[in-house]
């Protein structure tokens, strides 16, 4: 987990160096030697002129003396002299001073508190001790010798030499104190500096330890802490409980012998961590809680530190590791054997120059080098890249794609031929650098096979039928080098006829032959291939053929159906004997194949041709019945129809006769039944009439001409509102229709739909009609093509309507959406009429409404079998 920058803390002030300070009291004593010197020096002459005790101006010039010897030797740097110098030079002086002036009351005394101050900044405690017991016993001295008389007569005279040696001794006792507190001072400062120092190093080694506790708790692998007195355990971390299977608490305060499988592997592991205060890693046995054993990597450090009392150890488990190496070790030598013993031409070469690392044992067949012979070379030299532009193209996809698979190239045998490769490769790592591992198969006989195959292809794709199997036999011939090829159709009789034979480089006649005792026959014995390789006219010495062409040698196969039938065979024969290889018996096998193919699809296509000629005739004969008995069923409609007008007339006539004569005597029930009948025999005259309608259509030979479709409705409307003058008709023609069809019949269909149109619409306030084009898609003339190419018309209305729901009775005779009871009258047989009309122009005619929301009807008189010379009609007759 990423942690946040501590704050650095302050970096203390470099604490004042030995050198530094010892400068400090070299030039502080060259001060104070310099004024002793300088104030003993101007001294003399005064004591001198003041006094004629001489002692005392001798006293003076060695005070000044002594000054001038310490000022020097601190010049020289000599300090620790200086010290001594001046303590021991002042002690003399002024033992001197105070004979000289016969008293030890004098300003001499001065210079012994003097003496004691110098003293404890320049002297240890002993020599402090040392300078103050003589100072002592030298003032007892003076005092006894004064009391005793044996001085000198003392001078207690004052002046200026008294003042002027008690200001010397005030100045150098203060210059010695000055210089006591600044050097207490120093040393005070110096003291907190490493203080604060101190305490920085603590919190730093606490943080250190507290930085080290962590990684010893969380470090994934297990770690004890011991005692390096007792060999106690201390600690140890959570890895060392999931190792070893022990818990904490049963760790602490042991030895750790328990973790030992082996005793003496741990006497001799202390013995090396105890003499050299650590050990290297080495692998032991370690002893599990669960009493199992595992092998282990163990180190220990115990510190260059002396007093270093702590021995810190890391455990390994090496039994992954140990299973990892294992493997990888099995791994390599199944790789070794793979690569070694592989029959492919396997080599390793490094990316960089393409020198051979590692080549397998197995002759290389591509270049005809051994493993020896590449030693020491590299690929572009061996030929197996005929330039450095080629291994770089092959060297830059395989850096793009990491590997690379089937890669085609061409190599150089070292005799000098080319050999067609494959090459398979992908990158590795040997010892950090990159290398590739490869494996190169000769493909020169695949390449000639796929370029044999390609042109046999080639060769075949155009042809079929029997054209198909001479040509297979010529590419058969020349594939296996054979003397004569021949591919047979099996017969129903058993016998085999020939398809093609192919022999001297030139197709010859074909022929039918028996089987037996022919290679043939042993052929359609055998599943597979079967080959006679040598001493063919020996084994069949009956065969006529064989002994007159001397052929040596036969393969062949037999030519089977999805059920396992012999349909044929396929045979090569040569002159000279041959030794069969797997190529020629496969090649022999795709002939087969492929010969099999086409004598199955030549079959199919006789039998469907069969069956066409079979189905035509059944057709012809089954139309001509059909149009036979249509031709009797309308001539029957037409003389029915015909013969039943002279009764319903005379019917109809005595009725209307018989009706007038009993005019007034005949009650209201007998009148109705008299007009119900004539009603009955005028629809029965419609029906009639209907039925002879329809009957025509079928009947006569149909005409096509171009006809104005447009003035043909306009003249039936024209008739319809006549026929209609008391109600208003909209009737809305689109000018220019034209159409190729029979205007007789064009008449009837317009005029059964116009008819209806005008009779449905007749309960409409406003009744409309339209008739038009559908306009799916225009033309250069206007004209708009139906799914033949024939235009399309409209009739739409806005009347009564009708129900989808019985929209399949609409065009069938007799059959009507509106009963008599709505009041629209009819016998059904228009629209029939009309589907008939249409039928026979080879067009349609469709129809769609919605009650009282008006019909539209679409129809189609379709298009003229052969363009003929059309004779223009402009109105309803020809």
């Amino acid at each position: 987990m990423p942690q946040t920058p501590r704050r650095m803390k302050p970096t203390p002030p470099p604490l004042p160096t030995l050198r530094h300070e010892l400068d400090d009291e070299l030039a502080w004593l060259k001060r104070v030697c310099l004024w002793l010197a300088m104030t003993a020096s101007a001294l003399v002459l005064p004591v001198f002129l003041s006094t004629d005790n001489h002692r005392e101006t001798i006293s003076t010039i060695a005070f000044a003396a002594m000054g001038w010897l310490a000022y020097f030797l601190a010049r020289k740097g000599r300090i620790d002299t200086v010290r001594y110098v001046l303590v021991i030079g002042a002690f003399v002086v002024t033992i001197a001073s105070v004979v000289a002036y016969g008293s030890v009351r004098t300003g001499s005394n001065f210079l012994f508190v003097g003496i004691v101050v110098g003293a404890s900044l320049f002297l240890s405690k002993f020599g402090i001790r040392v300078v103050v017991l003589l100072e002592i016993a030298a003032l007892g001295l003076l005092n006894w010798a004064e009391y005793a008389g044996m001085m000198p007569q003392a001078n207690f005279q004052v002046g200026l030499k008294t003042w002027a040696t008690q200001t010397a001794c005030l100045v150098v006792v203060a210059l010695l104190v000055f210089h006591g507190r600044n050097r207490s001072e120093r040393i005070n400062q110096r003291l907190r500096e490493e203080l604060s120092l101190r305490r920085m190093t603590e919190q730093e080694r606490d943080r250190n330890l507290e930085r080290f506790a962590r990684i010893f708790r969380a470090s994934p692998t297990p770690m004890i802490a011991q005692s390096a007195i007792t060999g106690s355990i201390l600690d140890v971390n959570q890895a060392f409980e999931r190792c070893y299977g022990y818990a904490r608490v049963q760790a602490l305060g042991r030895t750790d012998s328990f973790l030992w499988a082996d005793n003496s592997e741990r006497k001799d592991y202390l013995r090396e961590l105890y003499s050299t205060r650590r050990a290297e890693p080495r692998s032991v046995r370690g002893l599990r809680a669960d009493g199992s054993e595992f092998n282990a990597q163990i180190s220990s450090e115990l510190g260059d530190d002396p007093d270093d009392q702590l021995v810190i150890t890391t455990i390994t488990d090496m039994t992954e590791n140990d299973k990892a190496v294992d493997k990888l070790r099995r791994s390599e030598e199944r790789f070794a054997k793979a690569f070694n013993f592989s029959p492919l031409n396997m080599a390793i070469t490094r990316l960089s120059d393409g020198a051979y690392i590692e080549v397998n044992e197995s002759e290389n067949s591509i270049i005809g080098m051994r493993t020896e012979e590449l030693a020491g070379k590299t690929s572009t030299d061996v030929g197996v890249w005929l330039t450095t532009e080629d291994r770089q193209v092959f060297i830059d996809r395989l850096l793009a794609e990491g590997k690379i698979s089937a890669y085609d190239t061409v190599m150089r045998h070292k005799d000098g031929p080319l050999v067609q490769t494959r090459v398979w490769a992908e990158l590795v790592d040997i010892d950090g650098e990159q290398c590739i591992l490869s494996c190169t198969v000769n493909v020169t006989e695949e390449k000639r096979r796929e370029a044999l195959l390609i042109e046999l292809a080639k060769g075949l794709s155009g042809s079929t039928g029997e054209a198909f199997f001479s040509a297979l036999s010529k590419h058969m011939a020349a594939a296996l080098e054979a003397d004569i090829v021949t591919v047979t159709e099996r017969e129903d009789n058993g016998q085999l006829r020939q398809l093609a034979v192919w022999s001297s480089d030139k197709p010859i006649d074909c022929c039918a032959y028996d089987t037996a005792g022919t290679p043939c026959d042993s052929v359609m014995q055998s599943d597979g291939v079967c080959i006679f390789p040598r001493n063919l006219g020996q084994l069949f010495p009956t065969q006529p053929v064989i002994q007159e062409t001397g052929m040596q040698a036969f393969a062949g196969q037999a030519l089977r159906d999805p059920d396992g039938n012999i349909i044929g065979l396929v045979n090569a024969m040569w002159r000279e004997a041959i030794d069969p290889t797997p190529e020629s018996k496969a090649l022999i096998a795709i002939f087969a194949s492929r010969s099999t193919a086409e004598m199955l699809r030549l079959r199919r296509e006789r039998e469907i041709r069969h069956l066409n000629e079979s189905l035509e005739r059944r057709v012809t004969d089954r139309t001509a019945e059909l149009v036979k008995l249509n031709a009797e069923l309308d001539s029957f409609a037409y003389s029915v129809s015909h013969d039943l007008k002279s009764p319903l007339r005379s019917i109809e006539g005595f009725t209307q006769l018989l009706s007038e004569q009993l005019d007034g005597r005949l009650s209201e029930e007998e009148a109705a039944l008299f007009t119900r009948v004539l009603g009955a025999t005028h629809r029965m005259s419609n029906l009639i009439s209907d039925l002879l309608a329809l009957a025509r259509v079928s009947q006569g030979e149909m005409i096509r001409e171009e006809v104005n479709i447009s003035a043909l409705a306009h003249e039936i409307t024209e008739a319809e509102s006549r026929k209609h003058d008391a109600r208003q008709i909209n009737w809305r023609i689109e000018p220019g229709m034209r159409c190729n069809c029979d205007s007789r019949l064009a008449r009837i269909a317009l005029s059964n739909l116009l008819e209806n149109a005008a009779k449905y619409t007749r309960d409409c306030d406003s009744a409309n009609v339209v008739i038009g084009t559908v306009h799916p898609a225009a033309n250069e003339d206007n004209t708009v093509q139906g799914a033949s190419g024939a235009p399309v018309f409209f009739i739409e209305d806005n009347g009564a309507g009708f129900d989808m729901r019985y929209a399949e009775k609409l065009f069938k005779p007799f059959q009507r959406l509106h009963m008599p009871s709505s009041g629209f009258e009819g016998t059904g047989i228009g629209l029939a009429t009309v589907r008939r009309i249409v039928e026979r122009h080879a067009g349609f005619i469709t129809g769609r409404a919605e009650p009282e929301r008006g019909a539209r009807f679409e129809f189609s008189f379709g298009e003229a079998a052969e363009p003929e010379a059309t004779v223009s009609h402009e109105g309803g007759h020809p």
